[in-house]
């Protein structure tokens, strides 16, 4: 046996050794090989998940209160998604680069169809759909301005992009220098006469699209300089919900100055609101719509969609392309994800859990007023918080409630936004009406442990 046989061997042996080892060593190995900054939830290690439960090694469940951050939707390990996935690997086709295939074609004739837009440019990641919106809006704005000087070199205008503060559009350059919260963007080039932010247009918030101008002038540029507004419907980060009223005079103001309106569905698209994509409920169509997490309920891959062929006419070959866009093993999740809601019932029941879950937490603030909030609901997304006696955010209570839920088997999320006080409610829109009540009962009696000691 040479030397590298005997290393190969003795690594074959360790690994059988490390995979009969308890929950403790994986989170121990992880924690000895990862950053710290990569372990910000409990440490609850994943066996498998099904449906609306999560499992691990000794069988132990967990109702799921996370979705995967968003993505599993339509449930964990989704029969139709799996038995996809798994055709689509015996086939024998694993990565295809951006060269054409069947399963391409269908996908996005698929999102075509359910979407109503037009187009599709297929990524990875929702920050990576991000920076192609980007992209896309600033060759447009380009476009545009050499049409305006009859084909010449255009009119000197700059590429200003606003966005909103309080927005989280993900952890790319481009997607940080976009958002809204200043600590998770401190570590990137201050580019604020490009990246223009102005206040969210709340629910309840006096607003107007004039904000826009006044900050854009503030910076040195003008209204005919902005390429795009790119927003939320709801704020992933903040929970916050934009009015409908302001939603609508934001989609006028950017069609009277040409500039395209970018809505970041990465996180509430595909039921998650009660609705396909929650800018239905304010009854407007953006330009460019962000896809991701419940495109496929399960594997990477995201979307932007293009309401017009003309926005991305003036972008150059090859600018769009990524190396695991077009993955056909993604891309059958994808499809047979989409089917699922064809029929418009998987969304109809995510409306009715919505309603669910709203009046089981005005029963769970009812229980202790004062020293429980609702930060926002919205179909079956929600964020709530424990409160001090002062009636400002409590983290470590929250945090506590969070570990006791967990104890008892309610796998729930704490986001680092708003300094870790939010638990942010996100269960399957799949989740059945008992199981839904099952997860509502053990937060309710996890939060009377915490706060009625």
């Amino acid at each position: 046996m040479t030397g590298t046989d005997e290393s190969l061997a003795l690594l074959g042996r360790a690994v059988t050794q490390d995979e009969a080892q308890d929950d403790a060593w994986v989170v121990s190995t992880l924690r000895r090989h990862e950053p710290a900054a990569m372990h910000t939830q409990h440490p609850v290690v994943w066996e498998r998940a099904s449906g609306s439960r999560v499992f691990n090694r000794e069988g132990r469940s967990w109702l799921d209160w996370t979705s995967g951050i968003l993505t599993a939707n339509a449930g964990h390990a989704r029969p139709e998604v799996v038995e996809a996935i798994t055709e689509q690997a015996r086939q024998g086709l694993l990565h295809a680069y951006m060269f054409p295939t069947r399963v391409r074609a269908r996908t996005v004739r698929a999102l075509a169809e359910l979407s109503g837009f037009p187009q599709s440019v297929l990524y990875t990641t929702g920050a990576e759909a991000v920076e192609g919106a980007l992209k896309i809006s600033s060759r447009y704005a380009a476009g545009r301005r050499r049409e305006r000087a009859g084909g010449g070199g255009g009119d000197g205008g700059r590429n200003v992009i606003v966005t909103f503060e309080g927005a989280f559009h993900g952890r790319t350059l481009g997607a940080q220098l976009s958002g809204g919260l200043p600590a998770q963007r401190d570590w990137a080039p201050e580019l604020d006469d490009v990246f223009v932010r102005v206040p969210y247009p709340a629910r309840g918030e006096a607003w107007t699209a004039e904000v826009i101008e006044t900050a854009v002038r503030s910076a040195g540029s003008r209204p005919e300089d902005v390429i795009c507004v790119m927003g939320e419907i709801y704020q992933g980060s903040t929970l916050r919900q934009i009015d409908p009223v302001a939603a609508r005079e934001l989609r006028e103001w950017c069609s009277r100055h040409d500039a395209l309106l970018v809505v970041d569905e990465i996180q509430s698209g595909f039921g998650r609101t009660g609705a396909l994509f929650a800018h239905e409920h304010v009854g407007i169509r953006p330009d460019l719509l962000l896809v991701a997490k419940g495109l496929s309920g399960s594997l990477p891959i995201s979307a932007v969609l293009v309401g017009d062929e003309r926005f991305t006419r003036h972008v150059r070959p090859g600018e769009l392309t990524s190396t695991h866009s077009g993955n056909p093993v993604s891309l059958a999740a994808a499809e047979a994800n989409l089917a699922l809601y064809a029929d418009g019932r998987l969304v109809e029941e995510a409306a009715r859990r919505g309603r669910q879950l709203a009046d089981g937490l005005a029963d769970w603030v009812a229980g202790l007023p004062g020293r429980r909030r609702i930060i926002g609901t919205m179909g079956l997304i929600a964020g709530v918080a424990c409160t001090a006696e002062d009636g400002s955010l409590d983290p470590q209570t929250s945090q506590r409630l969070a570990a006791e839920c967990i104890e008892r088997g309610l796998l729930v999320c704490v986001p680092s936004t708003l300094g870790g006080a939010m638990l942010k409610i996100m269960p399957p829109v799949t989740t059945s009406e008992a199981e839904l009540a099952e997860a509502l009962a053990l937060f309710g009696a996890a939060s009377d442990a915490v706060q009625l000691r």
